[in-house]
C-alpha cells in the first residue's frame, strides 16, 4: 500500500513499481475506481459527507475484492490510496478490515509542500486541488512521521530513485 498526500507521486510510483517487478504484478489506484462515477461524483474537496464516505468505501471494497482474486492466482499487489492516520473512515485500519488475511505493507511519500503544491499545479480536472486543499492534506499527513510507518520524501528525487528507496523499504520489510 503505497500512500502519502494529493500529488505525492502514488499512482506514478506504483505504476512504475509494479512494471518494474520479475513477476506477476498489479497496481491499483483508489482514485481510478472512484472515477469509475461518471454522474453524481461527490467530490471530497466540495466537503466530506455521507455520499463521498459511501463512495470511497465502495472503491475500497472494490479494490479489496480485485486484490483477493489477482493474490488467489498468484499476483503482487500495490494498491495506492490516500489513508489517513488520524482519520477513521480513509484509515489503514480500514484496508486492513477490507483485506482481511492479506497482509498490507504501508509505505508513505512525504515530500515537502512545495514539491506537492508544483506537482499539483500540473494536474487537471477532478485531481487538481485547491492550493488551500494541499495544506490541509499535508497536514494531515503529517501524522505518519511519527507513527512508525516506513517513510520516504521524494520532494527532490524522480521515480526511478524512487523505486529504488522503495525495494530498499521492502526489502527491511
Amino acid at each position: 500500500m503505497i500512500t502519502g498526500p494529493a500529488g505525492a507521486g502514488k499512482s506514478t510510483l506504483a505504476d512504475a513499481w509494479a512494471r518494474s517487478r520479475p513477476t506477476p504484478t498489479v497496481h491499483i489506484s483508489l482514485d481510478d475506481v472512484r472515477d469509475w462515477v461518471k454522474s453524481g461524483y461527490a467530490n471530497p474537496e466540495d466537503g466530506w459527507g455521507v455520499l463521498s464516505e459511501r463512495q470511497y468505501a465502495v472503491a475500497r471494497r472494490c479494490v479489496a475484492r480485485a486484490v483477493h482474486e489477482y493474490a488467489r492466482i498468484g499476483y503482487s499487489c500495490v494498491v495506492d490510496d490516500a489513508v489517513f492516520p488520524d482519520w477513521e473512515a480513509v484509515s489503514l485500519a480500514g484496508w486492513e478490515r477490507e483485506l482481511g488475511c492479506i497482509a498490507v505493507q504501508l509505505v508513505v511519500l512525504i515530500p515537502s509542500l512545495d514539491a506537492l503544491q508544483e506537482r499539483n499545479s500540473a494536474r487537471s480536472g477532478r485531481r487538481r486541488l485547491s492550493s488551500g486543499m494541499i495544506e490541509i492534506i499535508h497536514e494531515r499527513m503529517s501524522g505518519w512521521r511519527d507513527s512508525g510507518a516506513s517513510l520516504i520524501d521524494n520532494s527532490h528525487i524522480g521515480v526511478d530513485e524512487t523505486v529504488g528507496l522503495l525495494n530498499e523499504v521492502l526489502r527491511q520489510g
